[in-house]
């Protein structure tokens, strides 16, 4: 199953710091896990026109639906939206993703697409803000496999990034050898 992830980093007090999910225990799939916002490609991903609501998206329409479904996902599990108004060059402040909040739980229930959210609110995904450095496959031996493609991307200053008590329910800001060591 294609899916993506985004590793999102700040400078913390410690030095850098990545920001992960605690997965809900009943879910199928990797429960109890520390893990970083992200998920499998819905269909909605895979819609052609959101190539237009896009910067720096990947030509290939497979890999843009990565892309799409991991700002998605991220925006549904952690409440952190990579996307610009149309026309700026900033992503969307801390306070309109705020006032955006109730759309999470819409979008995961599939009542608003994304490309009906993008365009009500007159947004555009940053895929450019998404650099891609690895690529993971679920083991054979595993009864759900997914296809995973992992991001890195600079967390916006003044939005806040929580979990969303459903698929996650704690996060953390944590050191990569804290993690690692956890």
């Amino acid at each position: 199953v294609p899916s993506g992830t985004i590793v999102l980093l700040r400078d913390g007090a410690a030095g850098l710091e990545m920001f992960m999910v605690v997965r809900h225990h009943q879910i199928d799939f990797a429960s109890g896990a520390l893990v970083f916002p992200g998920g499998k490609v819905a269909a909605m991903d895979e819609d052609p026109a959101l190539a237009a609501r896009c910067d720096g998206a990947d030509p290939d329409p497979v890999m843009r639906a990565v892309q799409i479904g991991a700002i998605r996902e991220a925006f549904e599990e952690a409440g952190v939206l990579l996307a610009r108004p149309t026309g700026s060059d900033a992503l969307v402040d801390g306070d309109r993703v705020l006032a955006l909040d109730g759309d999470r739980a819409r979008m995961n229930a599939g009542e608003l697409t994304i490309l009906e959210f993008l365009e009500r609110e007159d947004l555009r995904l940053a895929c450019d803000a998404l650099t891609r450095f690895a690529h993971w496959v679920t083991p054979e031996m595993m009864p759900k496999r997914f296809d995973t493609h992992f991001f890195i991307a600079p967390a916006p200053d003044d939005q806040v990034l929580v979990h969303d008590g459903h698929e996650s329910v704690d996060s953390v800001w944590i050191t990569p050898d804290q993690a690692v060591a956890d």
